[in-house]
């Protein structure tokens, strides 16, 4: 009877617990996004250094990179370089730096190593050059009121190079913070008196925590293309041999003039048509100066605003705060830079293509930036920087996962409410099947009548089908145990007849004639009765002889051989054919059970075959490990469905059984057999030629080769 359960020992339980494997789908998604980001990265690495490869062969032996390159980094007598920064808006002369913030981080410091006087940043705007200086100076002397010497406080020293060729020098001295203006000096720089003054040079000089600031603005018309700036701090006015000069452009006196630099609009023009989506690209001289600049990471500030993120599901929240969210709010340290550097500038100007990953300061984005040298005819003048944030892809992949994850979370409860609704299913079919097969079987084992199968063609209608065959093959078998008293009250009615009868007439018959043969015919049933009951005991006898049989390797083809000639000698009014494979055929196990077996069948062959006809015994491999052993005569077909029937207990289809007693043993000891020796028992009606097929399929070891 169908005991209760407990939910959580039910096949629904356990089923809901299989749909919990839903859960490895965002994993399996996540980590297959992982790897799709990793490609898509390693596409964008691969775009950006093409970008930067077609730029530099843009550039490659330009006038405007040879014009602005020092052309070996090892050659010392080359121009210094001053960088002019192209401003966004007019600086307004006041001494201050908020201005320049932008640009601050562009600043150069004099001297470059040890104790710095002064550090400079030039820039440019409409018609005119603009100057910061910032001067590191613990006292700060102002010029004398009165004096027309200006060599007698803290002074800056210019000097320009005008359009035509011609060197000029100016200086700018004051008695008093505020607004200066330039004089212009003689060349000798000895002479501290002007010559002139120059009203077109203003600026304004303030203090500072740490010394003075001067701003300047230079019409662009008096310069050419060289500058140089020196600071003189004069701690002393006694003497001036105590001022210390520091030069933009070198030690020297008077200091070589520096090559101005600017961003390059034909540079610019000749790389603005290869701009992508929220890319940049730089293009720096070898030492490192940036020579043109075009594009952006950032998009405008109206696009951030209006670019909110579309809530598409209710799941964006929460992933929110798991994900790393693209941001395009973030520092852009190198937006304005006027020097580049990083190990991928570096082996670019080394002649190498590199690429880098980066994080910015702040932590919220990614810029990926890749470096192509830009080669000349005198080497590597200068590289192209290309950069792209990550966004896009970390954007792609969340608003991926995020879609995975719902889409999971929608599967698992609808999956989920289907298997427990189909566990439910399931549990009650098998439920009604166990209640048939419960009314189908008695509590004493009999059964009452044949079980109707399913007719569903899933696993649980094959169980039907399987129990339905079970319980009518057991009924089967159990009328066959039924009928088996009066099927063996028939057999041993002749001989207990035939012992009867003769013992009947030895008693009225006194011929010693007649009395000798009433006892043969007593002693051929009792012989009768003594094969019937042997026939019975050796099924039984067999099945405990295999528990204790040695098993060893033997040729299988010898033993036919062998046994051929048996057999002609047993059945000599009986032709008998043998087909084998060529080579020996190595069997594990017992040859006299083999023999056994063998003899069952060419017994059975002999007793069905039509006269005239040879019996085949063929021996054929199957495959490389099992083997065919087949006994073939001509006679009546098997009955149709009782092929694999014959190989049971007590099943015999012989109609007449003759003087000799027949209970269907024989090819039920067959079948033990091949089983014992891992293989199997078939029968077959061949219809070409005409045929009955008896068959050992049975594992053979392998031949090395």
């Amino acid at each position: 009877m169908t005991r209760k359960r407990r939910f959580f020992q039910s096949i629904r339980f356990k089923l809901l617990l299989v749909s919990l494997a839903l859960l490895a789908i965002p994993w399996a998604g996540y980590r297959y996004l992982q790897e799709t980001e990793r490609f898509l990265r390693q596409t964008q690495e691969t775009m950006l250094l093409g970008t930067a490869q077609a730029v530099a062969a843009i550039l490659h032996n330009s006038p405007a990179m040879i014009n602005s390159t020092r052309h070996t980094t090892g050659d010392l007598s080359g121009d210094p370089l001053q960088y002019v920064n192209q401003l966004e808006r007019p600086i307004q002369l006041d001494g201050y730096t908020e201005d320049w913030l932008p640009y601050m981080g562009n600043l150069q410091r004099f001297p470059e190593q040890g104790e710095w006087l002064f550090d400079s940043i030039l820039g440019e705007y409409g018609g005119y050059l603009y100057l910061l200086l910032r001067v590191n100076d613990r006292r700060v002397l102002y010029h004398p009121p009165g004096s027309t010497r200006l060599d007698q406080g803290d002074y800056i020293d210019l000097r320009l190079e005008s359009p035509d060729g011609k060197i000029t020098r100016y200086r700018i001295a004051t008695t008093s913070p505020g607004w200066v203006s330039a004089r212009e000096m003689p060349d000798r720089s000895e002479n501290p008196l002007p010559i002139g003054r120059e009203d077109r040079i203003q600026g304004e000089w303030q203090t500072s925590e740490n010394g003075y600031t001067l701003e300047l603005r230079i019409p662009r018309y008096l310069i050419g293309e060289r500058i140089a700036v020196t600071v003189a701090d004069l701690d002393d006015t006694a003497g001036a041999l105590t001022r210390h000069l520091v030069s933009s452009t070198g030690n020297g006196q008077p200091a070589p003039l520096g090559r101005i630099v600017r961003p390059d609009p034909e540079i610019g023009r000749l790389i603005g048509g290869l701009e992508h989506e929220n890319a940049r690209i730089w293009v720096v001289n070898n030492q490192r100066l940036v020579l043109a600049r075009r594009g952006r990471l950032q998009p405008p500030e109206t696009v951030i605003e209006n670019d909110e993120p579309v809530q598409f599901s209710p799941l964006q929240p929460l992933m929110r705060l798991i994900l790393d969210q693209p941001s395009a709010h973030f520092q852009d340290d190198f937006s304005r830079s006027a020097r580049l550097g990083g190990r991928e500038i570096d082996a670019a100007l080394a002649g190498q293509p590199q690429s880098r990953r980066r994080s910015t300061t702040d932590g919220r984005a990614v810029i990926l930036s890749a470096a192509w040298p830009i080669q000349s005819s005198s080497g590597v003048a200068g590289a192209v920087l290309v950069e792209q944030t990550t966004n896009r892809i970390l954007s792609l992949q969340n608003q991926a996962l995020e879609q995975i994850t719902g889409i999971t979370l929608a599967l698992f409860l609808f999956i989920g409410l289907a298997i427990l609704g189909f566990a439910s299913l399931l549990t009650a079919r098998i439920r009604r099947l166990s209640q048939r097969i419960e009314k189908a079987v008695t509590t004493d084992g009999r059964i009452l009548g044949p079980l109707t199968a399913d007719r569903s063609n899933d696993e649980i209608g094959d169980l039907s089908h399987s129990f339905s065959g079970v319980l009518n093959r057991l009924a089967e078998y159990n009328r066959y145990l039924e009928a088996m008293a009066s099927r063996l009250a028939h057999e041993f009615r002749t001989p207990l007849t035939i012992v009867r009868s003769s013992l009947e007439n030895l008693q009225t018959d006194t011929a010693d004639g007649d009395q000798q043969r009433y006892i043969l015919r007593a002693q051929e049933g009792i012989e009768r009765l003594g094969l019937i009951l042997h026939r019975m005991r050796e099924a039984t006898r067999l099945e405990q002889q295999l528990a204790q049989t040695e098993m060893l390797s033997f040729d299988l083809g010898a033993l036919l051989d062998m046994a051929l000639e048996g057999y002609g000698s047993a059945f000599p009014q009986v032709m008998f054919q043998l087909d084998r494979c060529e080579g020996p055929v190595i069997i594990h196990g017992a040859p006299d059970l083999i023999s056994q077996a063998l003899d069952k069948l060419i017994s059975n062959a002999v007793d069905f075959h039509q006269p005239g006809t040879a019996i085949q015994l063929i021996l054929k491999r199957t495959d490389r490990h099992h083997v065919r052993l087949s006994v073939r005569n001509s006679g009546p077909p098997l009955p149709q469905g009782m092929e694999q029937e014959l190989f049971s207990s007590m099943v015999s289809i012989r109609k007449n059984s003759g003087n000799e007693p027949h209970l269907g043993l024989g090819l039920y000891l067959v079948r033990l057999i091949s089983e014992f020796h891992g293989g199997r028992a078939e029968a077959d009606t061949l219809e070409s030629p005409s045929a009955v097929e008896f068959s050992l399929l049975l594992p053979v070891i392998p031949q090395s080769r």
